[in-house]
């Protein structure tokens, strides 16, 4: 049987409490506009990052000697910690799940012993809305806490409106780990690329943009409309955002293989439809059929095919209303 890296779960909980009015005179050091939104974090002391911030060319590392340089570069690593991250987030949490094909290493019932989730006091101004980040650090395996990961959550009149998982530092046994590296430009387009050390030894994950719609919800940006496709997705893009009826074939962490045991694997083929990149209308998840290659394990794309329906979603305005299982 392959191996497969199978994320546990899907949920990550978060709150924001005590807010207090935001600081609407703080000047940032460039020439970006302050947000209006009065629910930011209660300490309230921080300021507007300057853009671009982040991990910078991305796209070039595209090898193992060219990614751990930028992975392992400790002045990046301060750069990020200088966030500010000073206000610890405790038991009550306000569920934000991400979408379906995002691996959530993350338990679901957060352990005040060991789970330590902190909000940065500095924030990203985008209009009516604050984005802040949100680390969650490792306080298990190592001596010393470290940042395992980093979300950014979009906010407005004291709510958390949508979330976006951006760093990861993820170190397992023998050597195996996963990484995703973030950049924000200055047009507040957010890019990704995860990285994979296992056997392999290292998978370079394609990389991926989004954007923050006026919605304060985060959407796949794409750089040109058309036809799009890959090995895991293909649809029409229509302003840089999916737009219509996409066919979607990715690791689905909803699956339960418990619930499942013929299923070797928690792929699923999706049919998805799209307005202004927003989930809407019914979505049909079916089981994804595909045979493997024996020596690598990986599969082979060109053999995928739909199988049995699993479960369905319903979506409104981008909000998931009700999911149900076959």
């Amino acid at each position: 049987m392959p191996k497969i890296n199978i994320a546990c779960f899907t949920v990550l909980f978060f709150l924001f409490s005590c807010y207090s009015k935001a600081q609407t005179e703080n000047k940032a050091t460039n020439t970006e506009a302050h947000s209006t939104d009065k629910g930011s974090n209660s300490s309230n002391t921080g300021n507007c990052v300057s853009l671009p911030f982040g991990y910078s060319d991305l796209s070039k590392r595209t090898t193992a000697d060219t990614a751990l340089p930028i992975i392992q570069n400790e002045n990046k690593l301060k750069e990020i910690n200088s966030l500010q991250f000073n206000k610890v987030i405790q038991k009550d949490f306000v569920i934000l799940p991400e979408e379906y094909g995002v691996p959530f290493p993350f338990s679901k019932n957060i352990n005040e012993k060991y789970d330590q989730i902190k909000i940065s006091s500095d924030y990203l101004c985008y209009g009516d809305y604050s984005l802040y980040f949100m680390a969650v650090y490792n306080t298990v395996r190592y001596a010393e806490p470290f940042i395992e990961k980093i979300y950014l959550i979009s906010t407005k009149g004291n709510k958390p409106i949508d979330m976006k998982r951006l760093y990861l530092r993820h170190e397992g046994e023998m050597g195996f780990a996963e990484y995703t590296l973030f950049n924000i430009d200055k047009n507040h387009i957010i890019s990704l690329q995860d990285y994979e050390f296992s056997e392999s030894p290292f998978t370079l994950k394609p990389l991926y943009k989004y954007q923050v719609l006026p919605s304060g919800k985060f959407s796949r940006y794409f750089d040109r409309d058309g036809l799009y496709k890959n090995d895991e997705e293909q649809g029409m893009v229509k302003d840089h955002k999916k737009e219509g009826r996409w066919i979607e074939t990715k690791p689905n962490s909803f699956i339960d293989l418990q619930q499942y045991p013929e299923f070797t694997d928690p792929y699923t083929y999706l049919e998805a439809e799209y307005k202004n990149g927003l989930p809407v209308g019914t979505w049909k998840f079916y089981k994804l059929l595909q045979k493997y290659n024996e020596e690598t394990g990986e599969p082979i794309i060109n053999t995928r095919k739909k199988g049995q329906l699993i479960y369905t979603e319903v979506y409104k305005n981008g909000v998931l209303e009700k999911q149900k299982f076959q």
